[in-house]
């Protein structure tokens, strides 16, 4: 019987909930925590019996034999329902308690993204990273990755392989082309930096309207001042409308996503209903209505919001989407989202937290199931060329057209009757905690 303590954190919502884990047996904050067997064959066996419960579909869960398996991953892999659940995953708990409580992550510090032309490019560096330390650069190209061509790297898979172990030192070398300049190398080695979340807040002005926008890249503790530093700026400019980017938020907590809804938008009564977690037939005493948070802030006076997004928009990003519009009208401009209408708990056990899909997620309407993403209003590319928050970038430019004229513009819209856009960028599978984080 799995006994492990339920941790509040997760990749996609925090609920405090006072059952541990599975089979009726609780740990609350005053009990004695229960032993755990910490060897392969323990790991597997809380593992087991976690996705037998707690799992969303755990009636699909596979009758194996976890004993048969070298390590809980190599299990996981076996008790996942495939094709529906692409997202639960293991993690180590220091690595997981570093990103979603402290903001500090392992690695490279670099986000990359196929563009139209099917260039790798650096799509965001994090100041203070690896990456930035480097001086590279939103917009360069990565023409190989520890001497191998991009397009093989492609062809055999090898994202995660060259994306190396979590440890520190590891190290990748880059093969860059810039515009105007010769290409280069350079060797990057992982190391701890903390994350900034909140990017590029500003204030434009677009006709007779003045206009906030940020860009928020995860939904981690540490986002909670950062926004709300934010829309002390929106308040002060008395900004009446409000540009959301969330092209490269691949989601976090639950609890964050509920206080920036209550930043934006807040109805009336008091109490009103943001969203449902429903959980399996076996754990409905922990369904849970949240309502919109009561701030000493004022929301912004905002009639509707204009949220970018890109397929790696997902998770608690979506459900921000989700939310709001059973209040306020909300406008999509980029490409379609992820499509993840679920969300994780995490599991602790000795040094591993279990991140099953455990819960649907939704709105006040009690609408959710977008497996297919939210399309989008106005189509944009994200065009890796120029700096994020540029009144110019592509995506902002098509929002700001369409908060001044109400419709898209004509780059925004097909070419003929009945034609489609070309098809979206190559995505690069990240799977688990690498997924959340968005960067390497």
């Amino acid at each position: 019987m799995v006994a492990s303590k339920l941790v509040a954190v997760l990749s996609t919502c925090t609920l405090a909930l006072a059952a541990a884990a599975t089979g009726g047996c609780t740990a609350s904050d005053g009990d004695p925590e229960p032993k755990a067997d910490c060897s392969p064959q323990g790991q597997n066996q809380f593992l087991f019996e976690l996705m037998k419960d707690a799992y969303l579909w755990y009636d699909t869960v596979p009758d194996v034999d976890y004993r048969a398996y070298p390590s809980p991953e190599a299990l996981l892999v076996d008790l996942v329902t495939e094709p529906r659940d692409r997202w639960s995953y293991i993690s180590s708990k220091s690595v997981d308690d570093a990103f979603f409580r402290e903001g500090q992550t392992l690695g490279f510090g670099m986000r990359w993204s196929f563009d139209q032309e099917d260039s790798l490019r650096f799509a965001m560096i994090q100041p203070g990273s690896p990456a930035g330390e480097a001086g590279l650069r939103r917009g360069d190209a990565v023409v190989a990755i520890n001497g191998i061509d991009v397009e093989q790297v492609v062809s055999d898979d090898l994202w995660e392989e060259l994306a190396g172990p979590d440890e520190e030192g590891y190290e990748m070398s880059l093969t860059i082309e810039r515009a105007d300049a010769e290409p280069f190398t350079v060797a990057l080695r992982k190391a701890w930096y903390g994350i900034t979340t909140v990017v590029s807040p500003r204030v434009v002005q677009a006709g007779s309207a003045t206009i906030g926008y940020l860009m928020l890249t995860t939904f981690i503790e540490p986002s909670v001042s950062e926004l709300d530093s934010a829309f002390a700026l929106f308040r002060e400019s008395q900004v009446d409308e409000l540009v959301l980017d969330l092209r490269y938020n691949g989601g976090g907590r639950l609890s964050v996503e509920r206080h920036l809804a209550s930043l934006i938008h807040r109805p009336a009564e008091a109490g009103a209903l943001l969203d449902i977690t429903a959980h399996n037939d076996r754990h409905v005493d922990w369904d849970k209505r949240e309502t919109f948070e009561d701030l000493d802030q004022p929301p912004l006076p905002l009639s509707r919001l204009v949220v970018i997004t890109s397929g790696g928009t997902a998770s608690a990003s979506e459900t921000l989407i989700n939310s709001l519009r059973a209040y306020m009208d909300v406008k999509i401009v980029g490409s379609t989202t992820h499509g993840k209408p679920v969300g994780m708990y995490g599991w602790d056990n000795c040094d591993m937290v279990v991140h099953p899909i455990a819960f649907r997620v939704l709105n006040a309407k009690e609408e959710g199931d977008f497996y297919d993403g939210f399309p989008p209003d106005c189509a944009a590319d994200d065009t890796l060329s120029a700096e994020l928050g540029d009144a110019g970038e592509t995506c902002l430019a098509e929002a700001l057209h369409l908060l001044e004229h109400g419709e898209c513009s004509t780059a925004a819209q097909p070419d003929g009757a009945g034609e489609r856009r070309a098809s979206p960028p190559r995505e690069i599978p990240w799977r688990g905690l690498r997924r959340e984080v968005g960067a390497l």
